[in-house]
Formats: structure tokens, C-alpha cells, sequence
């Protein structure tokens, strides 16, 4: 009798599949089976869906962070590229400037430094370059802008030298006219502004606003016929000799970031 319950089963169990295999009659069946019991299978499966989705989520979110965090990091870069880039572009301009000056360069020879600090003080006016003995510079070497004068060294490191600016109150440059030649000497005004005040230039003497003075080479200090200043006022005292002139220097030093040194003649 228990063989006859554990064999029947196989029995209509076998002849089911083959009747399924043969005919196809079950699918029915089993498609509403499986619908029905569908909502049992979701609600069995949900606690590992939501875990699923809860690792997704986080792990999403991390991406997203470190995703952003590499763009910023690659967007920093390129603007400090790009910054590298607008410098190299400005630099090369004020070199094209200084070399495309409105003077002649005896000879070609010149050293070219970059100016790393400067002093504007009332009472010393000075600029420290990134050149010095290790480039051959000397004291007394002369040093130029685009435009014109801007000193003499008068010391030297190693590495670095010191440049005494035109409108420094102790620097002392032979000059002349442009216009007429009439000469003089300049020194430097002991003020905040950059000024050059001209001696020793007679009161009966022909000196007009916007007058340009150059270098002289007389007494041998300075070389001859660089631009130093342009007149911006004249005015003459009864009581004295000479006339009280003062220049504007044609080269600024505001924005300079480049000088020409000249080699000694």
C-alpha cells in the first residue's frame, strides 16, 4: 500500500510532463499559477531589492562626489594653465617692447634682467634685479627701459644688482636738449612723485614745455642721446640765475618688469 502511495505520484507526475511536452495544455495553467503566486514572490524578494537599491544609492552618491571632486581638481589646473599662459603672453610683449625701443642700442650689447623689487621712497629710489657679478654686470653699467633712462648700478651681488632710478634725490645725470642742445644736470626730487628737476640752465636760455631731455655723455658717466625726461614746467626768478625746470621721466616704472642693461663702453 506505501509502495502504491509514493509510486502513483511519479506515475501521474510523468505523464504530466510528457502530456506538457506533447500537447501544451499546462501553459495556461501555469501562467495563472504564476500570477497568482507573483505577489508572494515580490514580497519575499523586496528586502533584497531594497538593499540593492540602498547600495546603489550610496554608491551613486560617492561617484557623483568624486566625480565632481576631479573636475574641480582638473578645472583648477587649467585655469592655472591658462593664467601660466596669459603671463608667458604678457611677458613676451613687454620684451617685444623693450627690444622694439625708441632708441638705438649701440651694438647690440645688452643684458636683460627681471626687476624684483623696487623702493619708491621720498628719499631712495632704487630697483633690485635678478641679474649681477655671475652675469657680468658692474657698477656704473647704465640701465634702460622701452622708452628711455631709468639709472646706474651702483652695486652688485652675485645674483643681484642694485639700480639707482634717475628720479632718486643723489643721482646726478649730465643731459642736454633734444631741441637745442642747450645742456645741464638732472637730480632727482626728494618727493613721493618721480620728478627730475634740471640745473644749472641760464634764465636767458630756450626752454619750452614738452622740451625733451637727453643723456650727455659728458664727465663720461652716462652714454650719449638716451631720453631721460619731458618738460613740464619752466619758471624763471628774478633774483637768480639760473631757471627752475622740471622733467616728467619718459620711462615709467609703475608697471616695468623689465630692464636692458648696457655693457660698459
Amino acid at each position: 500500500m506505501n509502495f502504491l502511495k509514493t509510486f502513483i505520484p511519479i506515475i501521474v507526475a510523468i505523464f504530466l510532463i510528457l502530456f506538457d511536452y506533447k500537447f501544451s495544455y499546462l501553459n495556461q495553467l501555469r501562467q495563472s499559477v504564476a500570477t497568482a503566486i507573483s505577489p508572494i514572490y515580490m514580497v519575499v524578494s523586496l528586502p533584497g531589492k531594497l538593499y540593492t537599491w540602498i547600495d546603489e544609492q550610496g554608491t551613486s552618491k560617492d561617484q557623483l562626489l568624486n566625480n565632481n571632486q576631479n573636475l574641480n581638481s582638473e578645472l583648477l589646473k587649467l585655469q592655472a594653465r591658462l593664467q601660466q599662459t596669459d603671463a608667458l603672453i604678457l611677458e613676451n610683449k613687454k620684451l617685444k617692447a623693450l627690444l622694439e625701443s625708441s632708441y638705438t642700442l649701440d651694438q647690440n650689447i645688452f643684458t636683460i634682467a627681471r626687476i624684483e623689487q623696487v623702493s619708491r621712497s621720498r628719499l631712495k629710489k632704487q630697483i633690485i634685479i635678478n641679474k649681477g657679478s655671475n652675469d657680468h654686470l658692474k657698477v656704473g653699467q647704465i640701465a634702460l627701459g622701452a622708452k628711455g633712462i631709468i639709472g646706474q648700478i651702483t652695486q652688485v651681488t652675485p645674483t643681484n644688482a642694485s639700480i639707482l632710478m634717475a628720479s632718486d634725490p643723489t643721482q646726478h645725470i649730465p643731459v642736454k636738449n633734444a631741441r637745442n642742445g642747450i645742456q645741464g644736470v638732472s637730480q632727482g626730487v626728494a618727493e613721493n612723485q618721480f620728478l627730475i628737476r634740471i640745473k644749472f640752465i641760464e634764465s636767458d636760455l630756450d626752454i619750452q614745455i614738452d622740451d625733451i631731455f637727453l643723456s650727455s655723455a659728458l664727465g663720461g658717466k652716462f652714454p650719449n642721446g638716451y631720453p631721460l625726461g619731458k618738460v613740464i614746467h619752466v619758471e624763471q626768478h628774478t633774483d637768480e640765475s639760473f631757471l627752475h625746470i622740471v622733467l616728467e621721466p619718459i620711462q615709467k616704472t609703475q608697471n616695468l618688469e623689465f630692464v636692458i642693461i648696457l655693457e660698459e663702453q
